[in-house]
C-alpha cells in the first residue's frame, strides 16, 4: 500500500513537472513570438521612414535642381552685368533699325530701304536683298508697307554670334488699293556683335491676320 501510494504521489509530481515545464516553454515562446513581432513592425515602420525621408531628400534635390536652373535662366536672360546689358540693347537696336528700314516704305521711299539698312547688315545679305535686279521681296514699287509691331527675343549666344527670334506685325496695300492687308512673320535672326552686323534673316512663319 505504502509502495503504491508512492508510486502515485511520484507521477503526480512528474505530471506537475511536465504541465509546468511545457507552460514555461508556452511562455517562452509567446515571448519570443511577441518581439519578433515587435521587430517586425519596428522594421515596417523604419522602412518607411526611410522610403519617405529619401522620398523626401529626392524631392528637395530636384527642388533645387529646378530652382538654380530657374535662376541660371534668369540670370541669362536679365543680363547681369552692363557690358551685357549693352550689347543686348545694341543688339535689339539694330535688328529694329534693320526690320524697320525692310518693312516701312510706300512708293516714293521703296528704292531708299538700302541707304537705312546697309550699315546693319552683312554684306552677304545686302547683296541678298538689293543685289542686281532681283530683290528678295519683288517689286514694292507700288506698294505702301508698315510695320506696327516689332518684338525681339535673344536666344543663343556663341562667342560674338547672337541669335534672336524676331516676331513682326506689318500691314501693306497697293497704292490703289483701299484695303491693308495685315499678317505676321517670325524669324530667326543672325547677329554678329563684334561687326554689330545682321547676318541672316531666316523665315520661320508667316501668316495673314
Amino acid at each position: 500500500m505504502e509502495r503504491k501510494t508512492v508510486i502515485i504521489v511520484f507521477l503526480g509530481l512528474v505530471a506537475a513537472g511536465a504541465l509546468i515545464w511545457g507552460g514555461h516553454e508556452y511562455h517562452q515562446v509567446q515571448v519570443k513570438n511577441i518581439k519578433i513581432s515587435q521587430i517586425k513592425r519596428q522594421k515596417a515602420t523604419l522602412l518607411k521612414t526611410n522610403a519617405k525621408l529619401k522620398g523626401t531628400v529626392t524631392a528637395a534635390k530636384q527642388a533645387q535642381e529646378a530652382a538654380v536652373k530657374a535662376q541660371r535662366q534668369v540670370q541669362n536672360n536679365s543680363a547681369d552685368n552692363k557690358a551685357e546689358q549693352t550689347s543686348n540693347a545694341t543688339m535689339t537696336a539694330n535688328i529694329t533699325t534693320v526690320f524697320n528700314g525692310l518693312y516701312n516704305y510706300n512708293q516714293d521711299t521703296y528704292q531708299q530701304r538700302q541707304a537705312k539698312v546697309k550699315r546693319w547688315l552683312s554684306p552677304k545679305l545686302n547683296q541678298q536683298y538689293f543685289g542686281g535686279k532681283s530683290q528678295l521681296y519683288g517689286d514694292g514699287s507700288q506698294v505702301t508697307s508698315k510695320l506696327t509691331q516689332l518684338r525681339v527675343y535673344r536666344q543663343a549666344v556663341s562667342g560674338s554670334q547672337l541669335k534672336a527670334l524676331v516676331v513682326a506685325k506689318y500691314q501693306s496695300k497697293y497704292a490703289s488699293a483701299k484695303i491693308w492687308n495685315k499678317g505676321t512673320s517670325v524669324y530667326e535672326v543672325s547677329y554678329d556683335s563684334q561687326n554689330q552686323q545682321v547676318t541672316a534673316i531666316d523665315s520661320l512663319l508667316s501668316k495673314t491676320d
